[in-house]
């Protein structure tokens, strides 16, 4: 009994942390501080690819630095729901605050400074692929009803049989009587050699994947120019950090993909952008790039596989320039376990008819050896 309350206890702080969890992240949407967006153009790419959803977080503009991405109303445009998400190249300080933005795949800088007023918010996170699917969602009546109408009308139905059912005491506490019983009944069987196994397994493929794909890691300091190339098998992303984060923009391509040694690549890009906003037909994707930096510039260099969204890597470069690498291996051997958990989790549930089964082979058992002594 003391057993069953410690799971209790357990389930129910499990539940309270995962609902708190829930509402931290939920309350910023609902009270207006963070936003989602879809986006529409190859102006940010390979950061942010057409088809992403970018979050949106509401900033104070004093705040902003250069090096930033920021969301905004393009001036003098009449369309209240037109929005650009652009980095800061430079500002300009005054009775107003002034920002000079430029897409990361523009070659020429937006023809228009953006006031203070027009600042929407500052980029936040980068979901890949999931306007697609709001898009999808929002056109087609079919995917809408099974995914927001089928289970959102089950939960309700659920909710009112709850309610008839728990408005007799009587049921009520049946019901409560059988739910306690087959809980109890109920065993959670975790095989830690199979799971060990998988994670294994796994771990050894990824590291070496990533391992054989990995480039060149660490502090450095630039040069004019500096060449980096991909001699692996693998597409990478290359992440330069500089030590004073505001002069990130004064390296001409600080971050980029990178294809395989024998590769090269130009993707077709959609060009959805309000008018004045400068945006790419395509993206062109090689394996060896130049970077031009103000010379004898210190940073540190982080490049990997691109197997993680080219944001993801940005930002988990810009805590250590280790960490993408961790994070990727760390990512791919845990994901095939959890994809694989019927093999090494189980739920069983143990009744009356199990039990009679159990007693009659304990019987026949005894029978035999009973016999056998005679």
């Amino acid at each position: 009994m003391k057993n069953m309350k410690e799971k209790e206890i357990l389930q129910a702080a499990i539940v309270l942390i995962i609902a708190v969890i829930l509402v931290n992240a939920l309350i910023p949407f609902f009270t207006g501080s963070k936003m989602p967006l879809i986006v529409l153009s190859g102006s940010m790419t390979p950061m942010m690819l057409p088809g992403d959803v970018v979050i949106a977080r509401s900033v104070d503009p004093n705040e902003l630095v250069v090096g930033d991405v920021l969301v905004f109303h393009p001036p003098e445009n009449n369309d209240p729901n037109a929005l650009v998400t652009h980095r800061i190249i430079s500002l300009e300080e005054g009775k107003e605050r002034m920002f000079q933005t430029k897409g990361d795949a523009n070659n020429a800088q937006d023809d228009f400074k953006v006031p203070a007023f027009n600042v929407v918010g500052k980029l936040d996170f980068v979901i890949p692929f999931a306007g697609y699917l709001l898009d999808a969602v929002k056109h087609n009546k079919n995917i809408f009803f099974f995914t927001v109408i089928l289970p959102a009308g089950l939960i309700i139905l659920d909710e009112i049989r709850n309610m008839i059912l728990y408005s007799n005491p009587v049921k009520a506490r049946k019901v409560e009587k059988e739910r306690k019983k087959i809980a109890r009944r109920t065993s959670y069987l975790v095989k830690g050699k199979k799971l060990a196994v998988l994670i294994v397994i796994a771990g050894i493929i990824s590291t070496g994947i990533v391992a054989y794909n990995l480039g060149e890691n660490g502090h450095l300091v630039l040069g004019k120019e500096n060449t980096i190339k991909n001699p692996g098998s693998l597409s990478r992303v290359y992440v330069i950090t500089p030590d004073d984060y505001e002069k990130r923009t004064d390296i001409y391509f600080w971050y980029g993909v990178l294809t395989p040694y024998n590769e090269s690549k130009a993707y077709e890009t959609q060009s959805s952008v309000p008018e004045g906003v400068i945006a790419p037909s395509t993206w062109t994707q090689v394996n060896e790039t130049k970077v031009i930096a103000p010379e004898n510039t210190p940073a540190t260099i982080s490049t990997v596989p691109y197997i993680l969204p080219v944001f993801w890597i940005i930002s988990l470069a810009e805590i250590n320039h280790y960490l993408p690498a961790i994070v990727e291996v760390g990512f791919y051997t845990f994901l095939p376990a959890l994809l694989l958990f019927p093999l090494w989790y189980r739920k069983s549930v143990t009744g009356r008819k199990r039990k009679k089964i159990k007693f009659r082979r304990l019987f026949a058992q005894w029978k035999k050896k009973a016999l056998h002594m005679v």
